[in-house]
């Protein structure tokens, strides 16, 4: 979502859902400034989506970013 300004806002990362607070997840812009969430897991383990559909609710591989800030 966007504020008054353009600028994102917070709930830009929560609809995501895990993704957006995943320490595996990376934000992906593409060029025509859709975003998507590349699951690092994928890379070394099948049972995990590269492009998980949004909002994922529950995920086994979830972790904790400690660079995101908690509501």
């Amino acid at each position: 979502m966007m504020d008054i300004s353009g600028e994102k806002t917070q709930s830009a990362h929560s609809d995501a859902g895990l993704c957006g607070a995943c320490l595996h997840a990376r934000r992906v812009r593409s060029s025509r400034e859709s975003t998507f969430y590349l699951c690092r897991r994928s890379a070394n383990d099948p049972r995990f989506p590269k492009y998980p559909r949004l909002p994922v609710i529950t995920c086994k591989g979830f972790e904790p970013d400690p660079e995101q800030p908690r509501k």
